[in-house]
């Protein structure tokens, strides 16, 4: 055997050598990388899921909540990114029977509000429609997160959403602001979603309600309003208005 063979076969045992440490190191580094640690939650710890900055990526559950038929379920997962500066993403899974879970919401990390959350409220009884609660904001900011309320058809993943400014409409000048206490359903065969709130004054960070105008200031009370799919009414109702809506969750097996 010539030297000059001899050298090409050691050139070519010697670089294969090196590219197997190279995919064995690849891989072993890639095993010792755990995949997010899953946490199962209730419905209303998916609303507001805490995250420090550094942390571990995280998928947090909620239970699965069952249509009052048995025929639909849905739970919430949202993922945190603690290393990444506590951005959150909320997805909605829906699924009929024992058919696979599909997505058919998601709420992102926005620029301006990278935490958010989704909260399950319950079934519209004898319907496949699912009415969830979501809220936004910015990671350590004073500024007034969002909320919205969400009713969602599983099988065409549809979505109708209220108006919530409506509440604030109309109010004679005065400085209010609401937090959404429930919602739920009318007794209408149409898509009535109703919304119970409580409203206050608007308040800027570090202002309390000595510094609003007595004028300005906002009747602390409980409020219902009626959102109308059908004809696209919207109107106040009495306090006592019954909500409409089914409940039933088990433990979430997903991981």
């Amino acid at each position: 055997m010539s030297s000059r063979t001899s050298t090409r076969r050691w050139i070519v045992s010697t670089a294969v050598a090196f590219c197997t440490v190279l995919i064995h190191g690849t891989l072993a580094r890639a095993g010792q990388e755990s995949p997010p640690a899953v946490v199962s939650r209730s419905s209303e710890d998916t609303l507001f899921v805490n995250c420090t900055e550094n942390d571990k990526p995280e998928r947090v559950l909620s239970p699965v909540a069952v249509s009052e038929d048995e025929k639909w379920s849905a739970y919430v997962e949202v993922y945190v990114q603690g290393n990444l500066g506590c951005l959150h993403t909320s997805r909605l899974w829906v699924a009929k029977g024992n058919s696979p879970y599909r997505v058919v919401y998601l709420i992102p990390p926005k620029r301006d509000s990278v935490e958010n959350g989704m909260k399950i409220l319950g079934w519209a009884p004898g319907s496949r429609m699912v009415l969830v609660q979501a809220e936004q904001w910015q990671y350590g900011s004073d500024a007034p997160d969002s909320q919205q309320i969400l009713a969602i058809d599983s099988e065409t993943g549809e979505v109708y959403e209220p108006p919530l400014d409506s509440l604030l409409q109309n109010r004679e000048n005065k400085q209010c602001a609401f937090r959404i206490t429930d919602a739920g359903f009318s007794s209408d065969k149409n898509v009535v979603i109703l919304v119970r709130a409580r409203l206050s004054t608007a308040l800027e960070p570090e202002e309390s309600e000595a510094d609003v105008p007595i004028a300005k200031r906002c009747t602390k009370k409980e409020e219902t309003w009626s959102f109308n799919y059908a004809n696209g009414e919207t109107k106040l109702l009495g306090s006592g208005e019954p909500l409409h809506v089914f409940r039933k969750f088990l433990p979430n097996p997903a991981k």
